[in-house]
């Protein structure tokens, strides 16, 4: 699971889950209500060192970027470290402040399967392509001055969201 994957190639406390009230990106209709968002994500993180949270509704943001500037905000003594899949790098750009989302928090972006390639040629790739991290350097990622990402390619269960969230609707989980 990606938060025994964060620890060991990042060294973090702990990972937390946010689970957006609304992907801006992604269609209200069909989606399901906040609250079995939260179940669903609390059963799949079950067992892993995973916090998961809804605090972007309490923060009332609907933009990652304005959630990492609230967080840094309400936790000014934690180092905070943004994760994502290779396949959001792809489409970050379309992410509204995309680029004040390197200049608020450290980036460790995971490989996927067939977005790799992609990914490391995307826009924000080549925009902050100046402040990639070795991946040797990935443990001190937290404690570097942003932007500085990462890009490490470790095998990751190749599922993504949609399909969880498809698999979970079919076995009656999620609506």
């Amino acid at each position: 699971m990606i938060s025994e994957i964060a620890a060991e190639h990042l060294a973090l406390d702990e990972v937390w889950w946010l689970v957006s009230p609304q992907n801006p990106l992604k269609p209200e209709a069909g989606m399901a209500e906040l609250s079995e968002r939260m179940r669903f994500a609390q059963n799949v993180a079950k067992g892993a060192s995973i916090r998961v949270t809804d605090i972007e509704k309490d923060m009332r943001t609907r933009f990652t970027a304005d959630t990492l500037a609230g967080l840094k905000d309400l936790y000014p003594w934690h180092r905070f470290v943004w994760l994502m899949g290779a396949d959001n790098l792809i489409q970050i750009s379309r992410w509204r402040h995309w680029s004040s989302i390197f200049h608020t928090v450290p980036v460790a972006v995971f490989a996927r399967p067939s977005y790799s390639f992609r990914a490391e040629s995307a826009k924000a790739a080549r925009r902050f392509a100046r402040y990639r991290v070795k991946p040797y350097a990935a443990k001190r990622l937290a404690d570097m001055r942003p932007p500085a990402w990462v890009f490490l390619k470790v095998r990751l269960d190749p599922t993504s969201a949609t399909e969880l969230r498809s698999r979970a609707a079919e076995a009656g989980a999620v609506g």
